[in-house]
């Protein structure tokens, strides 16, 4: 009889920890605010990165439920890509870095964050809050003629696209 209920506490468990799972990642991702960091902060100029024949961008897209794994989030910038280019002109360059941030628990002051540690934008209304606690989900690095280089915070891997549309994990050398 024991041995019946544990079964069916492992059953029960199984199932209801599938059902959270596919209703997670059935849950749409939200952009909340796309832009070029030089839009955001008119002195930010990568000058190392940029010349007069060629042009390198740094953009900050906040985000609402992006995937949970780094395959997840890969394939959904890669299924968006054109999304991003069309809505919000994300990437216009021949060089460029994508930050996906999470936006936690919404907009904050600067005064009131905790350690201080915030990723800003222009406030878009009479707002004190237009920060977000830094928690990087994702970047996204390109340079014209090399491949897009995937990282994540906290992972000691990246991943790399080889020209023939394949991903590739690669241990980070420090």
């Amino acid at each position: 009889m024991l041995n019946h209920r544990k079964r069916k506490a492992v059953f029960l468990s199984l199932v209801l920890l599938i059902t959270c799972y596919l209703l997670w990642t059935q849950r749409p991702v939200t952009i909340i605010r796309a832009g070029s960091h030089a839009e955001y902060d008119p002195g930010f100029v990568l000058k190392e990165f940029a010349s007069k024949h060629r042009k390198f961008e740094a953009y900050g897209i906040l985000v609402d439920h992006l995937a949970l794994t780094e395959w997840g989030r890969i394939h959904w910038y890669l299924d968006h890509k054109e999304e991003l280019k069309k809505l919000y002109h994300i990437p216009s360059s021949d060089g460029y870095n994508i930050t996906f941030w999470d936006i936690g628990d919404g907009f904050t002051d600067f005064v009131s964050s905790g350690d201080g540690d915030m990723y800003c934008l222009p406030p878009i209304k009479e707002t004190e809050k237009h920060c977000v606690e830094k928690n990087m989900l994702m970047s996204v690095d390109y340079e014209q003629g090399y491949y897009e280089k995937f990282s994540f915070s906290g992972s000691e891997y990246y991943w790399i696209t080889m020209p023939d549309g394949k991903l590739v994990r690669i241990k980070n050398a420090l």
